[in-house]
């Protein structure tokens, strides 16, 4: 989901943008599998982590993954503090202070999760890292853990 053109704010309500969250999340298994793919050009390869047929879907995985991450991370700080950071500087940023108002929050660790999950998703989708299956399959879980958490404190 896109915001509007020259602002921060969301062209769909944070409703509506949990959902398209949740979809895209919904998405990411079946990329996953598909990123196994250790054939490429009629030959097969013999990669544990996976192959080179499955680059695509494993920057396309890395892609919906990150978007998840920074849309939830939007609705937690908009639930909160009322306004949508304009990027990933000003999510830490307000994550910091969502931590230092409300002490029972700081135990979930937001900040840490964000900038631990963030690092890995992000770099695969813009930088020519390390690309290992199996770390983005982990990162991937604790993303789904961090969205739990999130929805049991907007939820309240």
């Amino acid at each position: 989901m896109s915001k509007k053109l020259n602002t921060q704010t969301y062209s769909v309500s944070m409703a509506e943008l949990w959902k398209n969250s949740e979809q895209l999340m919904s998405e990411v298994p079946a990329l996953l599998k598909a990123a196994e793919n250790t054939s490429y050009e009629g030959r097969t390869f013999t990669y544990a982590r996976g192959g080179p047929g499955g680059v695509l879907p494993f920057r396309e995985a890395s892609e919906k993954s990150w978007i998840a991450l920074y849309q939830v991370t939007d609705i937690l700080v908009e639930h909160l503090l009322h306004k949508v950071p304009r990027g990933s500087y000003d999510r830490r940023l307000a994550l910091r202070e969502i931590e230092s108002k409300w002490p029972e929050l700081a135990s979930k660790h937001f900040y840490d999760r964000y900038g631990a999950i963030s690092s890995y998703v992000r770099n695969n989708l813009n930088y020519y890292s390390a690309m290992d299956l199996e770390m983005l399959k982990y990162e991937v879980t604790r993303l789904n853990l961090y969205l739990a958490d999130v929805k049991s404190v907007i939820s309240k």
